[in-house]
């Protein structure tokens, strides 16, 4: 119940800031959107999840673990996402 709320929330926030822009551009839109619903694993060995990026600034300003672990899963999601992206519109241009 958790991750819907965080996902609606989200989805909320980012719409209400880039519609409050002049120009609304969708790849920021989209990488905001991958950054700030990106999962991590919050312990080794336990199945709960936390957003990645709020999971890495708690490593950090609370606990001061320095840890990779929790920046891995959004090292592989950004560029992917990216990809991703730039491959639907090249799509879309040539076909449409």
């Amino acid at each position: 119940m958790f991750w819907f709320f965080y996902i609606v929330s989200a989805l909320t926030a980012t719409y209400l800031v880039f519609m409050s822009s002049k120009k609304f551009n969708l790849l920021p839109f989209y990488l905001c959107l991958v950054i700030l619903l990106t999962p991590a694993q919050i312990e080794i060995g336990l199945e709960g999840y936390a957003p990645a990026l709020f999971s890495l600034v708690f490593n950090i300003i609370l606990e001061q673990d320095y840890s990779l672990r929790v920046l891995r899963p959004l090292a592989l999601t950004v560029p992917s996402a990216l990809f991703i992206f730039l491959l639907v519109l090249s799509f879309k241009r040539k076909f449409f």
